[in-house]
């Protein structure tokens, strides 16, 4: 067997489908091989920062982090030869079908579509794929999603994990977390500031 996939995903936005709620919906998905090569440089920060007494700072997250955090965020993000993709799928949730307006239903939707997007990215063979979300959901939640993504994706042939871990617990999940906080302001709030500082390969799929 080739050496897994993991995907690491997180969002951005609320599940608020009223007009109460943000517009826009992301996932994005940081997609490697190579996890240990693509986290070594943000795993040597946090350890810098722990070691000056930041500890508001990490574990790292866009929305809570400082912009000079930020900053070194992305300096310490991995090279592009380390095999990582990042995929980010943004939906208005305005104009969303009425049976995708429930958290379980938006994110196994679009936990199949990333799928379909990193079959196109990556050449697979045998390799095992290992689906990381983020805790976000109750419990409940996280078990319907499961629940449909497996059955969006049983006519599939290769082998799927689908796992539910804390982002902050990897700085893998971590980059996930600002690709797509950076991808919903340029979306929500057409800031493009952070998302163009991002490095690729990095794509975006606006789904509606």
């Amino acid at each position: 067997m080739g050496k897994p996939v993991f995907v690491f995903i997180d969002e951005s936005g609320n599940f608020d489908f009223t007009n109460r709620g943000t517009r826009h919906f992301v996932v994005s998905a940081h997609a490697t091989r190579t996890p240990i090569k693509c986290g070594a440089g943000l795993r040597a920060l946090t350890y810098e920062f722990l070691s000056r007494g930041l500890i508001d700072e990490v574990p790292f997250h866009a929305t809570s982090n400082t912009v000079g955090t930020r900053n070194r965020f992305i300096g310490q993000l991995c090279a592009t030869e380390h095999s990582c993709q990042v995929i980010s799928l943004v939906v208005d949730k305005w104009r969303l079908e009425p049976d995708l307006c429930t958290p379980p239903a938006l994110l196994a939707h679009l936990g199949a579509r990333l799928v379909e997007e990193l079959e196109q990215t990556f050449t697979f063979r045998d390799e095992v794929v290992v689906l990381l979300f983020d805790t976000a959901l109750t419990a409940k939640r996280s078990a319907a999603v499961l629940r449909q993504l497996k059955g969006k994706l049983k006519s599939r042939t290769r082998t799927f994990r689908v796992l539910f871990r804390p982002v902050k617990h990897d700085v893998n999940g971590q980059i996930a977390d600002h690709y797509a906080w950076a991808t919903f302001r340029a979306s929500e709030s057409q800031d493009e500031s952070w998302v163009r500082r991002l490095p690729g390969p990095h794509r975006i799929h606006w789904l509606n």
